[in-house]
């Protein structure tokens, strides 16, 4: 009789349960496998398809009083999901493909506006509908799965990065959580339960967009070598792309970074630091890595073409090493990002989560200066 203790999910974490048991299990069964991509790339009849699938979130809009039963914004998240990890490959939107659960006795209405919300998002982006699965289920729910076209753009994965290159973030950088704060005190502060969704939120927290324009806009112009969308963050983003580079990041910080929503709501709400927003998850950005001889037609580019980003730093080659430089000062990084299965994880409670990423000391003294 064995009494060795059993181990769970929650004992190792997402990033250790997909090294250690997903992958592979994966590999053995496909030794083509490859690991910590936002996408899997698939060469199919002359082309490179980009494939994903992702589970529609909660959106944190929802939360609030006048969103309770905002629909239509879950619909919409659950593409954006998906949607988002094409965009950090640089891909063109082929399709989406749903499996959606939904109770027996869910109003009819209900699902309706979840779908018009999915089918809304669908249509913004440029995908076509791939079809999908109705079942009843506890919750209503979607997975979606996204497949995109690199038309003989060179993949973009997490692994290219090299000392040298420039990091940036593509997209907004801690505006959606500086809103959803900002909403939140509001809502305290006026009693708006009774407001209708249109309302009480801007369209920004109930309608984000990823980064599929731009994102392929540089990929058409071979800028970017190495990309991971923010859905766990913006550290996590550069997580991502530090391991799977086997690389580090100098981080270059400056007040300027920081927009006047983010500034706003850190001086309303109580948070460790502004730095906290900037670096939240919920603006469904790409952190990416430039070529370090390519900055300026990347910049270029995205002054053509009006592409909002923002300098990050510079990729450096110590392994796992992440700093920042604010202020004349050299600091720790500590990389505060949602994992799956851990108690300070976005889906094991969101008031814990929260509490997690906002105030966490993100940037720290080294022991030495």
């Amino acid at each position: 009789m064995s009494t060795s203790k059993k181990v769970t999910l929650g004992d190792l974490g997402e990033f250790r349960v997909l090294r250690e048991v997903v992958l592979p299990l994966a590999r053995s069964a496909d030794g083509l496998t490859q690991a910590g991509d936002d996408c899997a790339f698939v060469a199919a009849g002359g082309d490179t398809l980009a494939v994903t699938a992702d589970v529609g979130p909660r959106p944190i809009i929802r939360s609030l009083a006048a969103h309770r039963d905002d629909w239509e914004a879950s619909g919409w998240l659950a593409v954006v999901a998906t949607a988002s990890d094409v965009a950090s490959a640089g891909a063109r939107p082929l399709l989406l493909a749903n499996c959606v659960d939904a109770p027996a006795d869910l109003d009819v209405d209900v699902l309706a506006r979840f779908m018009r919300g999915y089918f809304s998002a669908m249509t913004e982006f440029g995908f076509r509908n791939g079809g999908g699965d109705l079942r009843q289920g506890p919750v209503l729910a979607a997975r979606v799965f996204g497949v995109g076209l690199l038309d003989g753009a060179r993949r973009i994965g997490r692994n290219g990065a090299r000392s040298g290159d420039r990091l940036v973030v593509v997209g907004p950088a801690g505006s959606f959580m500086a809103h959803y704060l900002l909403a939140s005190e509001r809502e305290i502060q006026l009693g708006v339960a009774g407001a209708t969704p249109a309302d009480a939120a801007p369209n920004a927290l109930r309608f984000p967009r990823p980064q599929l324009r731009a994102m392929r806009l540089l990929a058409e112009r071979d800028l970017v070598r190495a990309a991971s969308d923010t859905s766990d963050g913006l550290l996590g983003a550069i997580e991502n792309i530090a391991s799977a580079s086997g690389c580090g990041f100098a981080l270059e910080l400056d007040e300027a970074l920081l927009s006047q929503d983010v500034k706003d709501a850190a001086a309303s709400k109580t948070v460790a630091s502004p730095w906290n927003l900037f670096f939240a998850w919920g603006d469904w950005s790409v952190a990416a890595v430039v070529d370090g001889a390519r900055v300026a037609d990347f910049e270029h580019c995205c002054r053509e073409n009006e592409i909002d980003w923002r300098p990050l730093g510079w990729v450096v080659p110590e392994v796992g090493e992440l700093t920042a430089t604010l202020g004349g000062r050299t600091l720790n990084v500590t990389p505060v990002r949602n994992e799956n299965f851990l108690v300070r994880g976005f889906n094991s409670g969101l008031e814990g989560h929260l509490g997690y990423i906002l105030n966490t000391p993100i940037l720290t003294s080294r022991s030495i200066e």
